[in-house]
């Protein structure tokens, strides 16, 4: 696992891609400008604690998830072979999944 800004960075912008957001439209839910997510996203600036927590509430998604410390289940819904399944069936997927675990 490689959790350097520059890791961070691409892994926020292909989530962010893969919900189909913009960087205007992602910095406007995060409360920041389109320019700390070009910063974020490129490895210049990181992101703090606080921030990361957010993102991946925005996202959906958990913080082990946006860290490449979990690349399965928990980052299930971007998943390019998943988008066209709705959350219902996302989340019947992600148990069945989680089942197999056990």
């Amino acid at each position: 696992m490689t959790n350097t800004p520059s890791f961070i960075g691409e892994r926020l912008k292909e989530l962010r891609r893969r919900r189909g957001m913009t960087q205007a439209e992602f910095a406007q839910m995060l409360g920041v400008t389109k320019e700390t997510i070009y910063r974020y996203e490129h490895g210049a600036q990181e992101p703090s604690l606080s921030r990361l927590a957010s993102i991946a509430k925005c996202l959906d998604i958990s913080a082990d998830c946006l860290l490449g410390i979990r690349d399965d289940v928990d980052c299930l819904c971007f998943n390019p072979n998943t988008l066209s399944l709705s959350q219902e069936q996302q989340e019947a997927l992600r148990q069945f999944l989680l089942s197999l675990r056990k």
